[in-house]
């Protein structure tokens, strides 16, 4: 696929959501529309994301250097900027009309840190004073937040919760998987909690295999080798991460406030989920991304 066809792609698949979802509502109510539609405002930041840019400024002067002749109506920089902040409360439901089709059977949990600042500068950084902690990771403390995700089998962020770093990956679960029942869903040694897998059990039945020592006593909920397909199942979600982290730099928001930087982690998130359902209709492995374009 070439980058000029990811685009009027990606355009149709967004513009036919707006018209679908509010049809006869303006989503704006005051004041003149705006040169360029929220369809082609969220083209523009979903692409821009595959790409690698990483900011409002770095989108506008590439599609402005590169892609002005699709987009003629493009207006100036600050313009543009408000119009992505603006179309941020539109991004969270359409990455959830994204994911409700999608079979719910066996979803991955995990987490992952989001650096405030560097650990050094943790003291005299006024960045989310109050919102964000300190908190451990793989032995390193780190000062930020934690991003909670779930994950389907083929790989779509589902739900996410974010937390200050401090907050254990325990307490989280039963929010990630409200919606959830009768099944299984699997995580790391971060969610080996008894009174947490008996909840689970209990009220939604729902099983929780971690992965244990192999000298360890502790019972299983599931025969050994069917205990150990589903742990490893959870490599899918190390390849999300990698993903999200590296094409997507979901570590690197840049924002200044704890709504801004929800509203890059959720375009991020409705990128990651618009490519990976474009490769599945391509007949292609649902997380190779780097090579949906050519």
């Amino acid at each position: 696929m070439q980058l000029d066809e990811l685009i009027i792609t990606m355009f149709c698949h967004i513009d036919d959501f707006v018209k679908t979802h509010f049809p006869a509502r303006r989503l704006r109510q005051r004041g003149p529309p705006p040169q360029l539609t929220d369809s082609e405002v969220i083209t523009m930041e979903v692409v821009g994301e595959y790409l690698s840019l990483n900011t409002e400024k770095a989108i506008y002067q590439y599609f402005a250097r590169h892609w002005r002749h699709v987009f003629p109506r493009l207006p100036d920089r600050s313009n543009f900027v408000r119009q992505c902040a603006a179309t941020g409360w539109l991004k969270r439901p359409f990455l959830d009309a994204l994911t409700r089709a999608e079979d719910p059977f066996i979803p991955r949990i995990d987490s992952m840190p989001l650096h405030v600042c560097e650990f050094v500068r943790a003291r005299r950084c006024r960045l989310f004073r109050g919102q964000a902690s300190y908190g451990k990771w793989f032995g390193q403390t780190i000062s930020g937040f934690k991003l909670h995700l779930k994950l389907t089998m083929r790989g779509l962020v589902r739900a996410f919760a974010l937390t200050p770093a401090k907050t254990s990956d325990v307490t989280v679960v039963p929010e990630l998987v409200a919606s959830d029942h009768h099944g299984w869903v699997v995580g790391d040694t971060g969610y080996r909690s008894k009174p947490l897998t008996q909840q689970l059990l209990q009220e939604q039945q729902l099983v929780l295999p971690t992965p244990v020592r192999r000298n360890e006593q502790t019972p299983q909920l599931a025969p050994p080798a069917l205990h150990q397909r589903l742990v490893g199942m959870r490599r899918l979600i190390e390849t999300v991460n990698g993903q999200l982290e590296q094409q997507f730099q979901i570590k690197d928001s840049w924002a200044r406030d704890l709504w801004h930087l929800t509203v890059r982690i959720v375009r991020k998130l409705l990128a990651h989920a618009l490519c990976v359902l474009l490769n599945i209709r391509l007949g292609r492995d649902p997380l190779q991304l780097k090579g949906l374009v050519t």
